[in-house]
This record gives C-alpha cells, structure tokens and sequence, in this order.
C-alpha cells in the first residue's frame, strides 16, 4: 500500500469519496485526511517497540561530557538497558533526570565507578555522559526511529511527503488509525467502535511483532 491507497482503504471504511490525489490536493478533506496520517504514523510509533524501527547506533567516545555524533538523525528514543561502553564492557545508565545529573556532577562524577547519561537538547551533542569517558571508547546502543514512512525510492521519512510514499509500519493499521481519527474529529458516534477495533488490531499486531 501507498499513501495514497491507505487514504482511499480509509475513506472506504468512513463511507466517504476516495480521493485520487492526497499530497498537493486543495480538497479540504483530503487535507484533513493527510494531516491524520501524519498524526496516526507519529502516534503508531509510540505504541510499542516495533522490530521494522529499531536501529543501532554506535559511536566513539570524546573526552568531554557531550558527546559529539552520538545521537543517530532518525532518533525516536532509547530502548531501555542497551546502553554499553564495549571498551570496558560496562552498561551505561540511564538516560537519568536534570536533578540526578547536576547531583552527580556536583558530588560524585569524578568517584563513580558506574557511568551516567542523558539527553538535553537536541542535535549532535545532546547525548550528555557522567563521569567524562575517556577518549576513543567504542560505545553503543539500541533505539526506535522516528522514521515510520518511506519514499517510493526507500528513503527513511519522518512525515508523508508523496502519494507514492509507503509506511514502514503496517498500512493496514494506520487506514484503521485514520479512520477512527476522522470519525472522532467530527463527532460520530461510531468511532469509539472504530477505535475499540483499531486498539484490538495494534495490539495483536504488537504480540506478533
């Protein structure tokens, strides 16, 4: 499926005209429609750790508390206890809170054995480490993508950019996202049947996965 037929399955099952054209259409609807997808391919990503968004990223360690490069473009956020210095063979915790990071850099990051991070900002550098590593450490960890649509040429997507795209999640899934969403936007009273029926579907489909 496409975009474009993701839009037309859900119109399909609200009972309304099937557009031929998405992306660039001026039909108040269609607008509507693409703006649902979009919240329905952000929403679907947070409802579990899909295996078609994990990714890996590794980086070399800087001596310094930011890390440079160490957060991947596509980053959605960690999957929890992946976090490892390879170097040393040790975990790194985390991602911890504001108040435990200035804590720990006011009272013990020169003594800790164990090593600490968290996020602050955004960018390259927003991957913050306690005590500073040394440099050249290989470390790594496991993460989901934001990246839950593609171009037709698979180019990894963050939004629906073409009628051509295609999700990297299940396009079944997302038309009963959709279709529900519209239903709720404007009040009729069947869409706490259509979301019942797509919260069923997300959760086989996240067992399976």
């Amino acid at each position: 499926m496409t975009l474009l037929t993701t839009i037309q399955s859900a119109c399909s099952k609200i009972g309304i005209t099937r557009p031929t054209v998405v992306v660039g259409s001026t039909d108040v609807q269609v607008v509507e429609l693409l703006d649902l997808a979009n919240e329905e391919g952000r929403e679907l990503t947070k409802a579990g750790q899909w295996r078609d968004l994990m990714g890996e990223k590794t980086f070399t360690t800087v001596a310094q508390a930011a890390q440079t490069s160490a957060l991947p473009t596509d980053f959605g956020r960690f999957i929890d206890e992946t976090f490892f210095n390879r170097s040393t063979a040790r975990r790194v915790f985390g991602p911890i809170s504001p108040e435990e990071w200035q804590t720990r850099q006011a009272f013990t990051a020169a003594s800790s054995i164990n090593s600490y991070f968290r996020l602050r900002g955004t960018g390259v550098n927003a991957i913050l480490m306690t005590p500073t590593p040394s440099a050249g450490n290989t470390c790594a960890f496991e993460y989901i993508k934001n990246t839950w649509c593609q171009s037709s040429a698979s180019v990894a997507q963050s939004s629906w950019a073409a009628d051509t795209d295609t999700g990297v999640l299940d396009e079944n899934l997302m038309a009963l996202g959709i279709t529900f969403r519209f239903l709720k936007k404007k009040g009729l009273g069947t869409w706490q049947a259509a979301y019942l029926h797509y919260t069923d579907q997300v959760n086989i489909a996240l067992a399976q996965d």
